[in-house]
């Protein structure tokens, strides 16, 4: 899991994180003067004690974070919480005795596993608290909002694997596709990516009934439906005496609508080289080649996909087939153009896209995991990722459903990178 080594000690300020300070709290004169005038030669033992007595018993605890520290532990027991103040030598004292025990930042070992969450700097003397953590290998976090702080803390000590999957089983039956205006709607190829990415025919599908109206969808559905062979061939038959006079494809079987698309091109060719016949779609395959070499799909994408699709496409037909001529032609290629978009801006699904693609031809792209991994929401699925557009209209069609299932399919693809370059490591 991409956690291994993942934090499992979470320090949090006590002063204004864990604990607020009521702005109409007072105290002794005497006790802010022992403060403020370093001439004295002590201070008042008891009037200090009153003083911290006074304020644990006005001090309001932060209910959200102590909740989630509650269900962190729960989920997790190997999670340890601290607490930590800035206090003088004698007022720490009082603290280890009486109230509250507040270790020494480094005391805690490993670093590396380390979390901390401090309150947003008052002073410029604050400011360098969180540097400072993050210099000895602890990740820190400035409480500017709420919400977010749990977002990311849960991120940081959740398992993402288990959160994404149990997001997807708790939302069987209502993994629709929607509409970058809102709408939803219920379109095959969304499900059938969503069954390729889980396998989980039962446990995470709106509907199981598919209705090909294109060869995209058409050859995905039979890819991951596996139907008797005879109804593949046939269909595949069909395929072959629809080509144009390059001998593309048309991404219709309805010949008043011309269109071609790279996209569709890969996929079908997918279709066929998962059945030894690649060759006879040498048009076909040419294309993607150019396609590919030119960089056709960068800025708007091709004429139904975003870029992104295109390269992973690509990526998921070369896993397909060890076919020397197909490698040959593509592989190097596709390994230069994915790396000159690693750490670009995508959404969810366009990253957990690149990832994959990167995984298709042996690179570990722990940049663009990175930005995946705080992107996964609360519920434990992700955000939503465009990968599909209606023509001319140019509107976006995306479903959470398959962008949680493909950030799953991205974190399991790396982490088996990793193991095969540690095992390949060791054994050197």
């Amino acid at each position: 899991m991409y956690l291994k080594n993942g934090y499992t000690d979470i320090v949090f300020d006590v002063s204004d994180v864990l604990l607020s300070w009521p702005s109409d709290l007072s105290f002794p004169s005497s006790l802010v003067k022992s403060y403020e005038d370093a001439s004295l030669p002590k201070r008042d033992g008891g009037l200090i004690e009153t003083a911290w007595c006074e304020v644990r018993d006005h001090l309001r605890p932060c209910v959200e974070l102590v909740a989630l520290i509650r269900e962190l532990k729960t989920s997790n027991t190997k999670i340890r919480v601290f607490g930590t103040l800035n206090v003088s030598a004698p007022d720490y004292d009082f603290f280890t005795k009486a109230i509250w025990i507040a270790p020494f930042l480094m005391a805690y070992s490993p670093p590396t596993n380390c979390t901390l969450v401090c309150r947003i700097p008052r002073s410029s003397d604050m400011s360098s608290r969180t540097p400072r953590a993050t210099s000895f290998g602890m990740h820190g976090i400035i409480l500017t909002d709420l919400p977010k702080v749990c977002r990311e803390l849960r991120n940081l000590v959740g398992d993402p694997v288990k959160r994404g999957w149990d997001y997807l089983r708790q939302n069987a039956g209502h993994h629709l596709s929607e509409i970058d205006n809102g709408m939803k709607l219920m379109e095959n190829f969304g499900q059938l990516m969503l069954l390729e990415m889980t396998g989980d025919r039962k446990g995470v599908l709106t509907q199981n009934d598919y209705l090909p109206n294109d060869l995209d969808t058409t050859c995905l559905g039979l890819f991951v439906t596996k139907p008797p062979k005879e109804h593949v061939y046939s269909l595949m038959e069909e395929i072959l005496s629809n080509l144009n006079d390059d001998g593309l494809p048309w991404t219709y079987f309805d010949p008043n609508l011309p269109r071609l698309c790279p996209v569709v091109c890969t996929n079908v060719l997918h279709l066929f080289y998962t059945h030894g016949r690649g060759t006879e779609l040498p048009g076909a395959l040419a294309w993607v080649h150019e396609v590919l070499l030119n960089r056709a799909y960068l800025d708007e994408g091709t004429r139904y996909y975003f870029a992104g699709s295109f390269l992973y496409f690509v990526g998921r037909l070369l896993r397909t087939s060890d076919d020397a001529h197909l490698h040959g032609l593509l592989e190097d290629l596709l390994r230069e153009r994915v790396l000159e978009l690693v750490g670009s801006a995508a959404d969810p699904l366009g990253l957990a896209m690149r990832i994959l693609t990167c995984a298709s031809v042996g690179i570990r792209d722990e940049q663009d995991m990175r930005m995946l991994l705080p992107l996964q929401c609360d519920d434990g699925g992700w955000e939503i990722g465009w990968i599909t557009k209606y023509g001319i209209s140019g509107m976006k069609v995306g479903n959470r459903g398959y962008t949680t299932a493909m950030a799953i399919r991205a974190i399991e693809a790396l982490d088996e990178l990793r193991a095969q370059d540690s095992t390949g490591a060791k054994g050197q």
